[in-house]
């Protein structure tokens, strides 16, 4: 639980040594995890699942708040594994490329 703690309130600094440092829009956000997921807004969130090179992945997109859950499906039970969740800001926003994904989506929400 520590790891997955950390890895959704750091950010990779240093892609090298895969360092991580304290991000506050992360942490900020936090408790916006449980809200999304259990469907607590409906309007501008998308919610889609795109076949990645690593597997397939299930994205929660609030396109307002610029805030994006990813999940992995787990296969042998009707369930999720949390993989990361962040805000988007910079680069990302611009290239849209979680729109880019909707586009690829699969018809099923897997």
């Amino acid at each position: 639980m520590g790891i997955l703690f950390n890895h959704l309130t750091t950010t990779i600094t240093d892609r090298k040594t895969r360092k991580r440092e304290y991000d506050n829009d992360r942490s900020q956000r936090l408790h916006w995890l449980k809200f999304h997921i259990n469907k607590g807004k409906n309007d501008n969130v998308l919610a889609f699942s795109v076949k990645e090179p690593e597997g397939i992945r299930t994205y929660i997109y609030d396109i307002d708040e610029l805030y994006v859950i990813i999940l992995e499906p787990l296969w042998k039970v009707a369930a999720y594994y949390l993989l990361t969740a962040y805000y988007l800001r910079g680069k990302d926003v611009k290239r849209n490329k979680i729109l880019k994904k909707y586009k690829r989506r699969l018809s099923d929400l897997v």
